[in-house]
């Protein structure tokens, strides 16, 4: 198949796909229309290109050329249109403009047809005989393609960035097309005549097709510096490499012709046969060189992108410090895409809480209402693909005028399990440069994983805080505590000592006060009224009862402060029993109790033990039972071992008994029990009997229990330590007394 047709049909389905590809991309884009109609005819050229070169007889090759010219009136009106209108989706041509446009090419499309533009064909020169208006041909010419040329030149220097860039796209999809075919359609031709590269033509309105559809559609894809870059070294090195190998080729054919190679003839052939393999030996080499070269003027600010973003994860892991944190990263960010600042606010109710900045941030706060809601507004809904804020892409409005005041070129939000935390403000490249495809990559990348790192800081932050807070509040309730407690301390010992002043001072009078009315009411010289008698007696008891209290009052004070003082001597227990015993029995015959004493026949159970002390909480439970039993009750004391080392002695009686939710109150101080049980006694208690019973047979190391049902009295046990079974003498005995302080 023919070279030059394979190249062709190449072209014409490539310029088609971009072609249609450009126009569904957005329909109703004049910009878009005109690339498609432009591209379509484009194609229709290059088709009849062919067939002129592809004749047999001089009138279809005139008919052709004549066909090429009015397809090339109608290039030259899109191409200028297309100039004019790009990259605008509104067609920017005066009506006035449009007529006259029009006209003139209708004109001169139908002068094609005739013979004032060609008028015939030379077959022996291969060339076509011009007309008479072929300058006006070439004037129309060059009045469309130069204006062209002149609006993509205005457009580079009054636009925008960004429509800057898709300029610089289109004229340099122009010139490398125009490049292209002055070096293999002229240069090759008259200085080395060759015009085997004639047929590359095609290809050149594909590269021109592909930079122009590119501009239009989606100017970020790539970087065009890199395509630039890439584009000139390839040409250069195809150049060489092409000219090597076609030196080499050169000698091929000639050995190939069966002729016989003179001396002469070889050593002309082994300096090119050595270029050609030196050439291409030195293809990677020359490639590497012009790739240098290319990227050191028109690539020169270039970074690796992966390294970048490894860098700022490590700096990410590095800390938890916000303010270290955001300058680590804005620096490293700065320095590497050459950013001339950048600043990481973040928000919280509708207000920002906190900025950190790097690079020149002289005079920019960033803390206003208009950088909240330029934040926001760079978190867009999640139907749009992103959410970033590019100053050059967006179109005027409020948003765009905060970023001109401010000076900033992207917003990035930082956004964490949908929540938006704050944003990333950068502003300008400091080459002057828009932000490139790699830089935009990068940047979404590298926003979400600095909202988590940012996030977590700012929780660390806040848990650090708390903790220093709750630190504080500790120090301040603890320090509260240790002085009520000191001063609880104060209290409590003033209040016993109170009461231990207050008890010694009372005690004396009172008894005083009990021995004058004994003597009153037992003065065998006289009468005393029955009446007088009674309150005598009344009074008598009441003075009894007071100094008891008194006497437990201290007893109390004395065991809270551990001054309590414990005569321990070796004794037996059914001593103080039968003595407790034998003081009690009148009370209970009075009462017609049945009163019994077990145990004790012909046993002795030693104890080590305050006679006194314990006599008198053996007292005090006895006279509870007989105080709570009615009459014609029964009270039983038995004394037997539990266990091998301890007797328990176990006072059981037939009263009420106690309530089971009450049984825990009984040995705590001041404890009387509102129910059944007390009902029974006439006699009210102190409530301190049974809670200084408890502490004493305590110092004693033994224990107090109680078990009762309501109904069906109570049994309380006094469990204590026997140290020998051995009978002891009271001699024995008063030898045996010690005194002891318990702490």
């Amino acid at each position: 198949m023919n070279i030059q047709l394979v190249f062709l049909l190449f072209a014409i389905v490539g310029n088609s796909l971009l072609g249609l590809f450009t126009f569904y991309k957005n329909p109703k884009s004049s910009t878009n229309k005109l690339f498609s109609l432009f591209t379509l005819f484009l194609n229709s050229y290059l088709i009849l290109n062919y067939l002129s070169l592809n004749q047999i007889s001089d009138e279809a090759t005139l008919f052709w050329i004549r066909a090429v010219m009015s397809n090339a009136v109608i290039l030259g009106l899109l191409f200028y249109f297309l100039a004019k209108t790009f990259p605008k989706k509104e067609l920017i041509v005066s009506r006035q403009q449009l007529i006259l446009s029009l006209v003139a090419a209708t004109i001169l499309f139908f002068l094609t047809q005739t013979d004032l533009i060609f008028q015939g064909y030379e077959h022996e020169t291969n060339n076509p005989i011009p007309g008479k208006a072929i300058g006006l041909f070439a004037v129309y010419t060059l009045i469309f393609l130069s204006g062209g040329f002149i609006e993509l030149a205005l457009k580079l220097k009054n636009s925008t960035t960004i429509e800057r860039i898709q300029t610089r796209l289109f004229i340099y999809g122009t010139i490398l097309m125009f490049t292209l075919i002055l070096t293999t359609n002229f240069f090759f031709v008259v200085v080395f005549k060759m015009t085997f590269l004639v047929g590359l033509l095609p290809l050149y309105t594909l590269v021109f097709v592909g930079f122009v559809s590119y501009a239009i559609i989606r100017h970020r894809f790539l970087d065009i510096r890199l395509i630039v870059a890439r584009a000139v070294a390839y040409v250069f090195l195809l150049l060489f490499i092409g000219l090597g190998y076609i030196a080499f080729l050169f000698d091929v054919a000639i050995l190939l012709n069966n002729e016989r190679p003179t001396r002469q003839t070889v050593q002309d052939l082994i300096l090119p046969a050595v270029i050609a393999l030196l050439f291409a030996m030195s293809f990677q080499p020359l490639r590497r060189f012009f790739e240098k070269i290319t990227d050191r003027f028109l690539y020169k600010d270039r970074y690796d992108s992966n390294s970048v973003l490894w860098d700022l994860s490590r700096i990410m892991a590095s800390t938890l410090n916000l303010s270290e944190l955001s300058k680590k990263i804005l620096e490293k960010l700065l320095s590497s895409v050459k950013i001339n600042y950048g600043a990481i606010v973040l928000m919280r109710h509708s207000s920002i809480i906190w900025v950190g900045g790097a690079g020149d941030i002289s005079g920019r706060p960033f803390k206003g209402k208009n950088i909240y809601e330029l934040v926001h507004a760079s978190n867009k809904s999640q139907n749009e693909k992103e959410n970033i804020l590019i100053f050059e892409e967006l179109a005027e409005s409020n948003t765009k005028k905060t970023m001109r005041e401010h000076n900033i070129t992207v917003v990035l939000p930082l956004i964490v399990r949908k929540e938006l935390i704050g944003g990333i403000l950068l502003g300008e490249k400091s080459s002057g440069e828009i932000y490139s495809s790699e830089d935009i990559d990068l940047l979404k990348i590298f926003a979400p994983e600095v909202a988590v790192a940012v996030k977590n800081a700012l929780s660390y932050d806040e848990i650090k805080r708390f903790n220093i807070t709750l630190e504080e509040e500790v120090k301040r309730a603890t320090e509260k505590l240790r002085k009520a407690n000191t001063k609880l301390k104060e209290l409590d010992i003033l209040k016993d000592e109170f009461v231990s002043i207050a008890s010694h001072e009372l005690r004396t009078p009172m008894t005083a006060i009990k021995s004058y009315l004994w003597m009153a009411i037992n003065q065998p010289e006289q009468e005393i009224k029955a009446q007088l008698k009674k309150y005598l007696e009344i009074s008598y008891a009441s003075t009894e009862r007071l100094i008891r209290l008194v006497n437990d009052m201290l007893t109390v004070s004395r065991i809270e402060r551990n001054k309590i003082d414990l005569k321990l001597q070796v004794i037996n227990v059914c001593e103080i029993v039968q003595m407790v015993y034998d003081e009690l029995k009148i009370s209970a015959d009075e009462k017609h109790i049945d009163f019994k004493l077990l145990g004790c026949a012909d046993k002795r159970y030693n104890i080590n033990a305050d006679k006194e002390k314990m006599r008198e909480v053996f007292q005090n439970i006895v006279g509870n039972a007989l105080k709570f039993t009615p009459e014609k009750g029964k009270i039983t004391i038995d004394i037997k071992m539990s266990g091998t080392d301890k007797v328990a002695i176990e006072i059981t009686d037939t009263g009420p008994g106690i309530q089971k939710e009450d049984l825990s109150k009984l040995f705590q101080k001041f404890s009387r029990l509102e129910y059944s049980y007390a009902k029974h006694s006439s006699t009210p208690g102190t409530g301190l009997g049974l809670y200084i019973s408890k502490k004493i047979v305590g110092l004693h190391n033994g224990d107090i229990t109680v078990e009762s049902e309501v109904g069906a009295g109570a049994a309380f046990s006094v469990i204590l330590s026997v140290v020998s079974n051995k009978p002891a003498s009271n001699e024995n005995e008063e030898k045996g007394k010690k005194s002891k302080e318990v702490k």
